[in-house]
């Protein structure tokens, strides 16, 4: 059995009546078959989701929250084992937990996949990952930058020590764009006058260039650890026991064989 995954946000200003409903609706959600698990972020600033299921429980779940929410470009993947092992809906305090970086009112163009490959290849630009170290040493675009953040709070800190020409352009990309919805056009109210972001992430890239400059394998936040260029789980890498990070034998981090 194939399992329906989907990944999608939504960044819009809730009042506590539509925090309210949405966690009720979706708390209460009828599962259909397979069921329906996964994690839906419900915060003041918007939603986060990545769930899994059958492709109608998904559309169902798609279409309700689009008649109330301005949804992000949905990633959609099959996974052979089930991605979670249960459905939760959570209220935070943000989407993602992001330090200065959430607090910009700037904002940056996004690119399609399509544009993002082109302009990759140009030798003026600066290809910078958003993510976390442990993501990107499972994989990430050739060229790129690697903050080296253990966390997405400190990526302010790096921006601050970022010695590049404010006109230079820059490209911004995560797991599926809601953290370069935060980080880039704070890029820009840093100055930065060409910040651009990848539209759906790294998960949309590699829905329409499997082949292409992405290499390596994609960290994700769920039972797969990470997909291939095919969205497909994992051979390669597994979560350590000892301490969660994700990796091959022995754990870079703990060196837990």
């Amino acid at each position: 059995m194939s399992y329906h995954v989907c990944t999608f946000y939504a960044l819009a200003p809730l009042d506590e009546a539509s925090i309210s409903d949405i966690l009720e609706r979706l708390q209460n959600w009828e599962p259909g078959q397979p069921a329906l698990n996964g994690m839906v972020l419900v915060a003041p600033d918007g939603v986060n989701a990545t769930l899994a299921g059958s492709a109608e429980s998904l559309n169902a779940i798609e279409g309700w929250l689009g008649q109330r929410l301005p949804l992000s470009t949905i990633k959609r993947s099959l996974s052979p084992i089930a991605p979670f092992r249960r459905w939760k809906v959570v209220r935070r305090r943000e989407t993602v937990t992001s330090g200065p970086v959430g607090k910009s009112n700037a904002s940056a163009r996004h690119l399609t996949p399509r544009e993002w490959h082109e302009m990759m290849q140009r030798p003026d630009v600066l290809l910078i990952d958003v993510r976390n170290d442990y993501e990107v040493r499972l994989g990430t675009f050739r060229g790129a930058l690697d903050p080296k953040t253990r966390s997405f709070t400190e990526f302010a800190e790096y921006v601050a020590a970022l010695d590049v020409p404010k006109d230079q352009p820059i490209l911004t990309f995560c797991t599926g764009g809601i953290r370069c919805e935060k980080a880039a056009p704070y890029m820009v109210e840093q100055g930065f006058s060409q910040v651009y972001q990848l539209d759906g992430g790294i998960l949309h890239y590699m829905e329409q260039y499997p082949d292409g400059l992405f290499e390596g394998e994609c960290f994700v936040f769920d039972e797969r650890v990470a997909l291939d260029r095919n969205l497909q789980p994992t051979v390669r890498y597994r979560r350590c026991p000892q301490c969660g990070q994700p990796g091959q034998e022995p754990c870079p981090d703990c060196g837990r064989a």
